[in-house]
C-alpha cells in the first residue's frame, strides 16, 4: 500500500478534507491488467461492486500516468451512437460543433484518434444500450484509431454487459476488483485519515466487520462522521455504534 502527498490528488466521495489517495492491493491489481491491455490496445472491463472505487482507481491510475492521453466518458442512460459521438468530438477538443452526418463525424474522430494511443474509458458502461456497444466494437475494430476501451461496469448490472455478444469476443481482460480485506483496512485506514490514527485497530476491525465490509465509499461515510464527531467533541474518542447509529437509515414516523 502507498499513499500520495497530496490530499487533493483525487476527488474523494464527499470531498473529504484532509483525505489521502491510498493505492491498496486492489488499485494495483488494476493498473497491471489496464497496462496490459494499454500495451496491446485491448477491450477490458473494470467490475465492482458499487463503491467498491472503479471510478476512484481511475483516477488514481491516471495520475500515476501522466503522460497517458485519457478521454473519460459518463455516457447517459439509455444513450445513442450519435451521443458517444458527440461524446468524444468534445473530449478530443475537436473545433465547431460535431457534425451532424453521422458518417462525417466519424471520419473526425478516426483521424484525431488515429494521431496518438489512447485510453477511452467509459464509466457505467453497463448502462449502454446495443447499439453504443456495437458503436464501441466498431471503433475497437477499426485499424485506424490508436484506442485501449476500457469499460468500467457494476457487479450487479454484469450480466446486462455480457449479454452483448459484440462484447464477449473482444473484451480480453474482464477485472474483478475486490473491497479491502480485514488486515489491509487496519493499515490503509490510518494511511487514508489521520482521524483513524487514534483509533484502536480493534475498532476499526469492529466497523468493518458490522458496516464498511471493506468498501471504500462506506468507510468514506463513516470518515464523515468521525470528522463531525470530533467537531463537536475534539477531545473524546468516539464510540463506534454512535458513529453506526448516525448511518442507519432511520425509521419513517407513521401518522
Amino acid at each position: 500500500m502507498t499513499t500520495s502527498g497530496s490530499a487533493q490528488a483525487a476527488p474523494h466521495y464527499l470531498s473529504l478534507p484532509g483525505a489521502r489517495t491510498v493505492t491498496t492491493q486492489a488499485v494495483r491489481a488494476v493498473g497491471h491488467a489496464l497496462d496490459t491491455a494499454l500495451r496491446d490496445q485491448h477491450m477490458m472491463s473494470l467490475i465492482a461492486d458499487p463503491g467498491v472505487g472503479k471510478t476512484f482507481t481511475l483516477h488514481i491510475l491516471c495520475e500515476q500516468r501522466p503522460g497517458l492521453p485519457v478521454l473519460r466518458l459518463l455516457p447517459r442512460p439509455q444513450a445513442r451512437p450519435d451521443d458517444l459521438r458527440h461524446d468524444l468530438h468534445h473530449a478530443l477538443h475537436l473545433p465547431g460543433d460535431p457534425p451532424a452526418d453521422a458518417g462525417t463525424c466519424d471520419d473526425y474522430l478516426r483521424h484525431d484518434l488515429a494521431q496518438t494511443p489512447r485510453l477511452l474509458a467509459v464509466d457505467e458502461a453497463h448502462q449502454l444500450s446495443a447499439a453504443c456497444i456495437e458503436y464501441l466494437r466498431h471503433l475497437h475494430d477499426d485499424p485506424a484509431p490508436q484506442v485501449t476501451i476500457l469499460l468500467l461496469a457494476s457487479r450487479p448490472r454484469l450480466r446486462a454487459l455480457r449479454s452483448q455478444p459484440a462484447l464477449l469476443s473482444r473484451v480480453t481482460t474482464w477485472h474483478h476488483m475486490e473491497p479491502m480485506d480485514a488486515d489491509e483496512v487496519l493499515t490503509a485506514l490510518p494511511a487514508f485519515h489521520s482521524l483513524w490514527q487514534a483509533l484502536p485497530a480493534r475498532t476499526l476491525a469492529r466497523l468493518d466487520d458490522v458496516w464498511a465490509h471493506g468498501n471504500l465509499r462506506r468507510w468514506a461515510a463513516l470518515t464523515h462522521q468521525l470528522q463531525a464527531h470530533q467537531r463537536r467533541h475534539p477531545s473524546r474518542l468516539p464510540d463506534p455504534a454512535a458513529l453506526l447509529r448516525r448511518l442507519s437509515p432511520r425509521p419513517i414516523p407513521t401518522a
